[in-house]
């Protein structure tokens, strides 16, 4: 009698697993997905011309030969805002048809650091590939460190 009690609990644990789709035994996104969010969720407050949100994507490691450090790009972003240059972007992007391409974008982590490679961004006057260097930050959101523009 107690095997049959212990079979019918364990068959009826497995039912509740069945039906629930074992989401108890999810482990959520993979890093590439993580990464991938990231880069769509910048992608889309850049076109939108959203100044106050960039910089939560940018690492405080972040460097680049033309944009040295995260407090640069803050700085560059704060005279824009108060010379009225963010309204201008947003209709930029939007006369000019502004568009970035993430479909062949492809998330590769080695190290630690992941790099999406190609973004292809483009509008009427041509277009760019670049190539996002993120890594993941001590409160474990990937953040841009670096970024690489060709075509320019």
């Amino acid at each position: 009698m107690g095997n049959r009690m212990m079979v019918v609990g364990l068959c009826g644990v497995l039912g509740l697993l069945l039906l629930t789709g074992c989401a108890a035994f999810k482990k959520g996104p993979t890093d590439e997905e993580l990464v991938m969010q990231q880069v769509q969720a910048f992608t889309a407050d850049f076109l939108a011309a959203n100044a106050d949100n960039l910089l939560k994507y940018i690492s405080d490691d972040f460097t680049n030969d033309r944009v040295a450090s995260k407090k640069e790009i803050a700085d560059h972003l704060a005279k824009a805002k108060e010379k009225g240059r963010i309204e201008e972007f947003k209709t930029f992007i939007a006369d000019n048809h502004g568009a970035v391409d993430l479909k062949d974008a492809k998330v590769t982590i080695k190290d630690g650091v992941a790099t999406v490679y190609p973004i292809l961004a483009s509008a009427d006057m041509g277009s760019v590939t670049v190539e996002l260097t993120l890594k993941k930050d001590p409160d474990k959101v990937w953040r841009a460190v670096g970024i690489n523009v060709e075509g320019i």
